[in-house]
């Protein structure tokens, strides 16, 4: 067996002794607020400092804007590049925060895999193979692409797990929003902080959230209202979500109990843009972490508009459709 191979194996081995400490994830399957991380100030200068890039085709999106998938050899992770838009302006803006982003992702990789050399002290003897653990990769994509962009507003999607021993390794799932305008970052947050999960009438308080300047469903009845929409166009759809007796389910998502729905207000949901409508993707452990013909579900702008904020984020996505 190959050197490489047998560090590998070894990291699996005692993986499964740090996993507890990723599973503890903020809503929804994000896990940039682990103790260990830096300040995402510093994201930005680890990147340029690590990185060593390696460039994917370009492609391109139904508008005409070009990305291509950009991917830090070392870590293996990928993430996109506008390499042409209109607004040059806005395209600096987007690489820029992408590039932070990148950064963040590797800083976690590295923390993680610091993790995983801690855990092997207790297990093997100083040596070049306890130090290979510190480049062996130990965050894996399944998916990452672009999937909005070219006004204000750039979405992105990316889902994988982490290297573990366990038959269930531990994902992560991220739905980020861009505001170009205003050089944010937005993800999917939860109503009521470090409280979330103290439950104060039904639905749960700590499922529902806020996304950015696009919605607050922190009223349950709007909530509500958001999930039955997504149950509804869930419903009609031709994509069906997998019986129990599917042996593939990587295929799609399956529920144990058919009687259960899978769009339910006691549950998880990472949200992005994409040209036909808000993609809410299902953050539960019966989906696979990447995109699948019955996951996400797409609510197109026009039906969600009367649950949107107002502002410039509903005046864009309605003029798309």
């Amino acid at each position: 067996m190959s050197f490489r191979r047998l560090a590998v194996r070894l990291a699996f081995a005692i993986a499964i002794v740090v996993a507890a400490a990723v599973t503890a994830q903020a809503q929804p399957k994000y896990d940039w607020d682990e103790p260990g991380m830096p300040d995402p100030s510093t994201w930005m200068s680890y990147f340029q400092e690590h990185a060593r890039l390696r460039l994917g085709p370009e492609q391109r999106l139904p508008n005409g804007v070009a990305w291509r998938l950009v991917t830090d050899t070392q870590s293996t992770i990928a993430m996109p590049r506008l390499t042409w838009m209109r607004d040059r302006r806005r395209l600096l803006v987007a690489n820029r925060l992408l590039e932070q982003i990148h950064g963040g992702e590797m800083l976690l990789d590295a923390w993680y895999r610091e993790e995983l050399w801690r855990a092997s002290t207790q297990f093997v003897d100083p040596g070049p193979l306890r130090d290979s653990i510190k480049t062996t990769p130990s965050l894996f994509q399944a998916d990452v692409a672009l999937t909005l962009a070219g006004g204000r507003l750039m979405s992105l999607f990316s889902g994988g797990w982490y290297l573990s021993s366990g038959s269930s390794p531990p994902e992560f799932l991220r739905g980020l929003t861009f505001d170009l305008d205003a050089a944010t970052v937005t993800h999917v947050t939860p109503c009521d902080g470090a409280a979330r999960y103290e439950a104060s009438g039904w639905p749960p308080s700590h499922y529902r959230f806020r996304y950015g300047s696009l919605l607050d469903l922190c009223d349950a009845a709007d909530y509500r209202r958001f999930v039955s929409l997504v149950r509804e166009i869930d419903d009609a759809r031709p994509a069906r979500h997998l019986p129990p007796e599917e042996s593939d389910r990587s295929k799609g998502c399956w529920r144990e109990n058919p009687d259960q729905p899978l769009v339910r207000e006691d549950q998880e949901y990472v949200l992005y843009l994409t040209f036909t409508g808000l993609a809410v993707h299902v953050a539960d452990d019966y989906c696979p972490v990447a995109r699948r013909p019955d996951n996400p579900i797409i609510v197109p702008y026009r039906r969600l508009a009367p649950l949107m904020l107002p502002g410039p984020w509903k005046d864009e996505l309605l003029s798309l459709q």
